[in-house]
């Protein structure tokens, strides 16, 4: 696996500093590719060491960048599971117990990862789904956009969806502490509006939004965990998939 660090524009760096920072309600700051911030859980613990000074804002916002730019790449790298936060601590320039100030956990530290992935990948899928024309073609291009990003970031998801979440004391999965259930909710909502205007077979809306997120999360599984199988183009694939969902085109 290889470092997952991509370079950004100077507007994408602004949109994602306003998005991220409405998620955590706190101030963030970005290192090229590298969203820094204190997540929901470590948000009200101090970071100042007893007998020394507090450090500025600055200070703590680069020392969050470091931390989270070294656990990226390190996650991608040797693996979740392989890192300690004592290694995340050591080649971030910092004691352990400094680092704890900041992240309670490694699954803090993966947790607000994910988010910065998530974020980015919703405004992409929502951004297809804007576009003129029926319920059916916005969920068309919602599903490509969605594989789209993972097959543009192949280490994103790995890090993603090759990485079991656990929880410490105190902690919670992350698909129960963050928004991402109601992100996916958009191909809800664009099933049930194909449905209403008879371009999708009638059924459980739900059951169908989780069999069509199970057929997407297999064609991006299969294309980036298995690159060297001689797979059809995923837009085939893809539209093989909606066929359970949508009626053939007129």
């Amino acid at each position: 696996m290889c470092d997952v660090k991509s370079t950004c524009t100077e507007n994408q760096s602004a949109f994602r500093f306003a998005a991220v920072q409405s998620v955590y309600k706190v101030p963030v700051k970005f290192h090229g590719d590298i969203c820094v911030s204190r997540s929901p859980a470590s948000s009200n613990r101090t970071t100042a060491r007893v007998g020394r000074p507090p450090r500025s804002a600055q200070q703590s916002a680069e020392v969050r960048g470091r931390v989270i730019e070294v656990a990226r790449r390190l996650f991608a790298d040797e693996g979740f599971e392989a890192v300690s936060m004592r290694r995340i601590a050591a080649e971030s320039g910092c004691a352990p117990m400094t680092l704890y100030g900041y992240f309670h956990s490694k699954n803090e530290i993966l947790h607000f990862i994910w988010e910065v992935f998530f974020e980015e990948l919703f405004v992409r899928v929502a951004q297809a789904a804007k576009h003129r024309g029926s319920a059916a073609t916005r969920l068309r291009n919602a599903c490509s956009a969605y594989l789209g990003y993972w097959m543009e970031f192949p280490d994103r998801y790995r890090m993603v969806y090759l990485n079991q979440d656990h929880t410490g004391d105190g902690e919670r999965y992350y698909v129960d502490e963050s928004s991402v259930i109601e992100r996916h909710a958009m191909f809800r909502e664009l099933i049930e509006a194909a449905q209403a205007q008879a371009d999708a077979w009638p059924g459980d809306v739900q059951l169908m939004a989780e069999t069509l997120f199970c057929g997407l999360q297999g064609i991006a599984h299969s294309l980036v965990t298995i690159p060297e199988y001689p797979w059809l183009p995923m837009d085939q694939l893809l539209e093989q998939t909606l066929r359970t969902i949508l009626k053939p085109k007129a």
